[in-house]
């Protein structure tokens, strides 16, 4: 586990807890990335309001993503009619918030799978992308 320090025996959280906690984590950075800079929140305004839906392979967490019109919102569970949903395993989806892979890559491979507008699901990956490339400049978020 990363991070953890010294918990409790009633805060352990297994290594399938911890990863998600971890890809909330990394999207809520990217969420307040959002709030705080121009840059990032005008990439955001490029778009109308469109949906990710991530769907982590033997497990049951599901959560999306809401980004456009200068916003970046998440949370757990499933939204109704996403834009595009995004199915793969743990790490690879931690890969993706890290900004850390390549999509085109791991989707022809089939370690990625994607259904709806696979416009979107690049425009969504490069945001990521970007989001990280700020946040290492500026030393925040």
């Amino acid at each position: 586990m990363e991070h953890c320090g010294v918990i409790s025996i009633n805060e352990f959280l297994c290594e399938n807890c911890c990863t998600k906690r971890k890809i909330m984590k990394l999207n809520k950075s990217i969420e307040k990335l959002a709030l705080e800079n121009e840059e990032f929140k005008e990439e955001l305004d490029y778009f109308k309001i469109k949906t990710f839906q991530g769907k982590i392979l033997n497990s049951d967490f599901n959560f999306w993503v809401e980004f456009g019109n200068g916003v970046y919102l998440c949370d757990k569970g499933e939204k109704d009619n996403p834009t595009f949903t995004v199915i793969c395993t743990q790490k690879t989806m931690i890969q993706i918030f890290k900004g850390s892979f390549e999509p085109f890559a791991e989707f022809l491979s089939g370690n990625l799978k994607i259904e709806g507008d696979l416009q979107y699901a690049v425009a969504f990956f490069d945001l990521v992308k970007l989001a990280k490339e700020i946040s290492k400049e500026t030393g925040g978020v």
